[in-house]
């Protein structure tokens, strides 16, 4: 017989340690959900802001551009959700800058279309790659208890038939 102490279980002492260690976190789990009762209501989402994958992607004389990245914020006001967003658009082309045109639209939680605008920007191009970042504002009329997380704000170039039908195509075989 030995001994030694058992490392998988401890020591006696240890163990009667346990109880009151468990009893200790207990008590201060309950004091931090106390505050919990005091709920100030209904807290409510950001819509989802999104890039269009078939959209994603321009090719034209002159370069082509990449919607690279967006990310953004919302805030609630009485009237209604305000999105601040930014998008990244890399470029790479063999003149000074890439123009590209872009649509930014929101959508209602069964995707119709509630709004849509088309801006108009350029890549300034340095040794034939660039970037720019664009800031735009979205507004979405709603009253301050509606949770706009089930609405999108996306974001695609504006594409004619045969630019979106390559991308699709393209797109398919990934």
């Amino acid at each position: 017989m030995t001994t030694r102490t058992d490392h998988n279980i401890g020591t006696p002492t240890g163990k009667a340690a346990r109880p009151w260690h468990a009893l200790a976190l207990a008590g201060a789990a309950l004091l931090s959900l106390s505050g919990c009762g005091e709920s100030t209501g209904f807290i409510a989402g950001c819509p989802n802001l999104g890039i269009v994958r078939d959209g994603a992607l321009v090719k034209q004389a002159g370069g082509d551009a990449l919607l690279a990245n967006i990310q953004g914020d919302c805030s609630y006001s009485d009237t209604g959700v305000t999105v601040d967003a930014i998008l990244t658009i890399t470029a790479n082309g063999t003149g000074s800058s890439v123009p590209v045109q872009y649509f930014v639209a929101v959508t209602d939680p069964q995707r119709n279309v509630l709004s849509k605008q088309v801006f108009n920007s350029a890549v300034p191009l340095n040794n034939g790659t660039g970037m720019v970042r664009e800031r735009f504002q979205q507004v979405i009329p709603a009253p301050k208890t509606m949770d706009a997380r089930w609405y999108e704000v996306l974001v695609s170039f504006q594409l004619d038939t045969t630019q979106l039908d390559a991308n699709r195509a393209m797109n398919e075989k990934r």
